[in-house]
């Protein structure tokens, strides 16, 4: 008999000791999730608004460029790029400025992807003749008015 209430004893402590992690774990998870809540709420004010980026990003403005086939800077000469281009401006003002000045943005664009070798034309260092093309852009429109970014729609070397 002794050992029966031994038995029953231990079984209700283990019981207990169960019963204890759990609602310690509930709690522990409660917390948790009250303090999330409390942070989101109280730092939301601190950061930047998203909608206001999204429509940022909306406002511009892309103009086509057109296609260029040119002779690639090699040595043997036999090689050749063909790209599309696309001009991303921040207005419809620039658009018309980009659109009176085709010719000498054309010119700018084609002398610099004339002027490129096979490696400068890689995809690894593409972004940096995208670059090198919204820079020269942008200073050759001066003042506020800039290319935001360049968009080649195709894009082959042969």
């Amino acid at each position: 008999m002794a050992e029966e209430t031994e038995n029953k004893e231990k079984k209700t402590r283990a019981v207990f000791d169960l019963q204890i992690i759990i609602i310690g774990l509930v709690v522990f998870l409660m917390c948790m999730g009250g303090s999330y809540f409390m942070l989101r709420s109280l730092l939301a004010p601190l950061l930047p608004p998203e909608q206001a980026e999204k429509s940022k990003k909306t406002e511009a403005v892309l103009v086509e460029v057109g296609e260029f086939t040119t002779n690639i800077n090699d040595v043997s000469g036999t090689r050749f790029l063909k790209a599309e281009v696309y001009l991303e401006v921040g207005d419809e003002g620039t658009k018309k400025e980009v659109e009176a000045l085709m010719p000498v943005i054309k010119d700018e664009i084609l002398s610099i992807l004339s002027s490129q070798t096979v490696a400068d034309l890689d995809v690894r260092n593409r972004e940096n003749l995208r670059d090198e093309i919204k820079d020269r852009l942008s200073k050759r429109l001066g003042g506020d008015k800039k290319v935001n970014g360049v968009y080649f729609t195709t894009f082959i070397i042969q």
